[in-house]
């Protein structure tokens, strides 16, 4: 049984257990005893030991409280000064007397703290004790009660010390079903918290009661938070969603169960996740004691899946607009083919100036609609890698061809500062286009309609050789704690992104042999820097 009261707690703590604190407090009583015999027989010759005895007792006790281990491991020294004061008040009060009882207590406990042996021991030598005090003054009637009482001493260390052998062995066997309960619950303990599936357990009011790691992380809720508190004012959110309903019905007993699939919460950090959610009823004694949740975080999962479908939808698009493009080329090129027809036949008949300049703006357009569905089919390719030598300006005009318009629709600036005279670098100019499209899409979104976004290349240094392309925005920037995840896959600060875009051309310009580099500070702007080097003397064209 546990103390219930708090300074009783702390003082069996501090004496090593129940079992000890009988010993001042038989002393406690003792002395009660000894100083109420002294005050109902005053000017008794043995009122001097009592006091001797009184003070003894309150230092053994002071000091079994200062310094509980020191003064049981002196537990023979103070049998033996109990024994002597015993005896004095025996041969002080006569063999007769009622201080013949100190004896027994004293065989008692020796018996039942210490094993039967001792007692037995004790025993006998308090019976030798008590037959050397009170041998002067026994007459034949008196060996009668004195036998009596020595048999009872040999009985009080028998019996209490069998007693106290039965005890130990129970205790024994208390701690011992203690220590593997306790085991297995540590082991129990450790199968949940390594359980990548979140488990919370609910008592029939809906307070939490258990709450693992993986439901810290995918939660956003330490568990120290959580425990003892109300579920749904730990997750706010929850109360909105579709299966809190089912939750309260599981609590009151009407289900023994549910499911709910890929339901989005809102985490208490500002997070989102998308979480699948099993609740099973618990029940004592056949009425319902609470819930146990197992919660598993599917964001990646989901996230992963969204992103196949996306990618398959652009891939059915790639497909689309390869075809739309390779239809195009044909009626292209026979308007650009008579374009160039007219244009000859312009040399040798005399053509008004305002038609000869309309027919050169169709052949711009005409051109300039070709090298688009050219850069259509070139984009929407899905072959192999070729490495070939890239032109960097090239690759920009090219790439500008399929963006520029949409970005100057969309309100902003485009800016482009294109060295003169570039080295050639060796790769694959499709998906190094798809690197370009990708961070020109970024900076387009993240300006917002409002902005600038500028486009330079560069020869550079180190490594010797090599070609730096940069693109920068005017826009909000990335904050710091995301500016080391924004190469992570599905890592995304954009609500309807994928978090695959520059995990994809991060992995491109590595395969390269280039580098990449991000600089961005709240508020102004972001910027990639992407360093590749030259092609191989022997491969540029």
């Amino acid at each position: 049984m546990q103390p219930t009261l708090p300074w009783l707690d702390r003082v069996l703590r501090r004496l090593g257990g129940p079992r000890v604190l009988a010993l001042p407090l038989l002393r406690i009583l003792a002395v009660g005893i000894g100083v109420a015999w002294v005050a109902l027989s005053p000017g008794h010759e043995a009122g001097g030991l009592v006091l001797a005895f009184v003070l003894y007792s309150a230092g053994i006790i002071t000091a079994l409280a200062a310094w509980p281990a020191g003064i049981l491991r002196l537990n023979v020294f103070v049998l033996v000064v109990d024994l002597g004061f015993a005896l004095a008040l025996i041969a002080a009060t006569g063999a007769g007397s009622a201080m013949f009882l100190a004896l027994l207590v004293i065989t008692g406990l020796q018996s039942y703290y210490y094993g039967i042996r001792r007692g037995v021991l004790v025993g006998v030598a308090a019976a030798i004790g008590y037959l050397a005090v009170g041998w002067p003054a026994l007459t034949g009637l008196e060996w009668a009660n004195v036998m009596i009482r020595l048999a009872a001493l040999v009985a009080t260390a028998v019996g209490i010390g069998v007693l106290g052998d039965l005890e130990d062995r129970e205790r024994i066997k208390v701690l011992e079903l203690t220590r593997q309960a306790q085991a297995r619950e540590r082991f129990i303990t450790n199968v949940v918290g390594s359980l990548q599936e979140g488990v919370v357990a609910l008592d029939a009011d809906g307070r939490v009661i258990a709450w693992n790691e993986a439901l810290e992380r995918s939660g956003g809720v330490e568990a120290v938070a959580a425990l003892g508190r109300d579920f749904f004012a730990v997750f706010p959110s929850a109360g909105r969603l579709a299966w809190s309903d089912s939750l309260r019905q599981l609590l009151a007993g009407t289900i023994e169960s549910f499911t709910a699939e890929a339901a989005d919460y809102d985490r208490p950090d500002g997070g989102r996740a998308i979480l699948n959610v099993r609740g099973t009823l618990l029940r004592e004694h056949g009425r319902p004691a609470g819930a146990v949740l197992l919660v598993e975080d599917v964001t990646s999962r989901v996230s992963l899946e969204r992103s196949a479908r996306q990618a398959e939808k652009l891939a059915a698009i790639g497909t689309l607009a390869a075809g739309v493009a390779h239809e195009l080329n044909n009626p292209i090129g026979v308007i650009s083919s008579r374009i160039e027809l007219m244009l000859l036949d312009a040399e040798s008949r005399a053509v008004p100036p305002d038609v000869l300049d309309d027919v050169r703006v169709l052949q711009r357009h005409a051109q300039r609609v070709a090298r688009i569905a050219q850069g259509l089919l070139s984009f929407a390719r899905q072959a192999p890698r070729e490495e070939t030598s890239v032109d960097v300006n090239e690759l920009v005009e090219d790439t500008l061809l399929l963006v520029e318009k949409s970005i100057v629709r969309d309100g902003l600036r485009l800016t482009r500062t294109l060295a003169p005279g570039l080295p050639p670098i060796q790769g694959d100019a499709n998906a190094l286009q798809q690197v370009l499209v990708n961070l020109l899409t970024n900076a387009r979104d993240a300006l917002g309609g409002r902005g600038e976004i500028v486009i330079e290349t560069a020869p550079t240094r180190e490594p010797p050789g090599g070609v730096r392309l940069v693109v920068r925005d005017s826009g909000p920037g990335i904050p710091p704690e995301a500016l080391h995840r924004v190469f992570d896959p599905f890592f995304t600060t954009k609500r309807e992104g994928t978090g695959l875009g520059l995990s994809i051309s991060y992995g491109i310009v590595r395969d390269h042999h280039g580098t990449v580099d991000v600089r961005s500070e709240p508020g102004r702007g972001t910027t990639f820097i992407l360093t590749f080097p030259g092609a191989p003397v022997g491969a540029r064209v």
